[in-house]
């Protein structure tokens, strides 16, 4: 007996959504840009002390993607095509020297990343962070999402409609894009802290600290934003 074909809003959706193909391909695609990376370490050392010395203020841009900032050193993994000015894997150490930035951003960043990796990451940051440097974050709000799953917060209809529901609406946050973290304000402020940071400060989009802000308008609907000063 043959099977009836559904067409209900489940099925329509994992039909346009990723399947394990298009993960693997993903994997694939990021295993290679880590191997690529790899390669150019020596390389971009002495890219880096060259910064180092050159840019004043120093301000470290991590994870740009395609968000090239002007003013900014750009780092993020290598690919061809993409503008950066540091090809470096932020899994390792970071190739500045203790109390050398005086700024630091990451937008959408850290939810890539595990906890552990993430708690490792923050402290190479209050590493290379001067006295009373800042470290700006910005990350999907999970507070609001759960919020919002509950009825008392519009971001899922915002960020995320037409989902068949609400379920898989929150879940993708966790399990799309590569994701491997979550973070409210609890979370990331605990793991600013532990990670040596005197002063931790939830944001809103576009004020705080640093001037030009450097927030991205695609990022503002959803995001936490967090400042920590060493």
């Amino acid at each position: 007996m043959s099977r009836t074909t559904l067409r209900g809003p489940i099925e329509a959706y994992l039909a346009t959504s990723s399947d394990r193909r298009t993960l693997l391909s993903t994997w694939t695609r990021e295993g290679a840009k880590a191997l690529a990376t790899k390669a150019l370490v020596p390389l971009e050392i002495g890219r880096a002390r060259r910064l180092e010395k050159s840019q004043r203020p120093l301000k470290l841009h991590l994870g740009v993607a395609d968000n090239y900032l002007q003013g900014w050193v750009n780092i993020d993994l290598f690919r061809p095509g993409r503008q950066l000015d540091l090809r470096w894997d932020l899994r390792r150490p970071l190739p500045f020297s203790n109390g050398a930035a005086d700024a630091i951003f990451a937008e959408h960043l850290f939810e890539h990343i595990d906890l552990k990796g993430a708690f490792v990451l923050l402290r190479e940051c209050w590493r290379v962070c001067a006295a009373d440097a800042v470290l700006r974050i910005g990350v999907p709000d999970l507070g609001r999402y759960v919020r919002a799953y509950g009825g008392e917060d519009s971001i899922i209809d915002d960020c995320r409609p037409g989902r068949p529901t609400r379920g898989i609406a929150l879940s993708e946050v966790f399990f799309c894009c590569g994701h491997r973290s979550m973070y409210d304000f609890e979370t990331l402020e605990g793991l600013l802290v532990e990670g040596g940071f005197s002063t931790v400060e939830r944001c809103e989009y576009g004020l705080g600290r640093i001037y030009p802000n450097p927030d991205g308008e695609h990022r503002r609907l959803e995001s936490l934003y967090v400042e920590a000063i060493k």
